[in-house]
């Protein structure tokens, strides 16, 4: 039966970085691809992959953003 790699609690939401949220993301993708996967842990693990997909297209955009802007204002010079 597969067990959970960390007992500390991972942070939620805005307080993870782009870095961090892939690094687990990973870690979350091999955990589930193993053959001896608890249904129950599974469930979680899906749910805390998909916050940490929203965290990490909210941080491409606000990247995007901020090139566009930057972008814009060099233009403008």
């Amino acid at each position: 039966m597969a067990t959970e790699k960390s007992t500390k609690k991972a942070p939620k939401g805005d307080e993870i970085g782009y870095e961090a949220a892939l690094a687990e993301l990973e870690e979350i993708l091999e955990d589930i691809e193993g053959t001896d996967v608890d249904v129950d842990v599974l469930a979680e693990r899906v749910k805390r992959a998909a916050e940490l997909v929203k965290v990490c297209r909210d941080r491409i955009a606000a990247a995007k953003l901020h090139v566009e802007q930057v972008v814009a204002d060099v233009e403008d010079e």
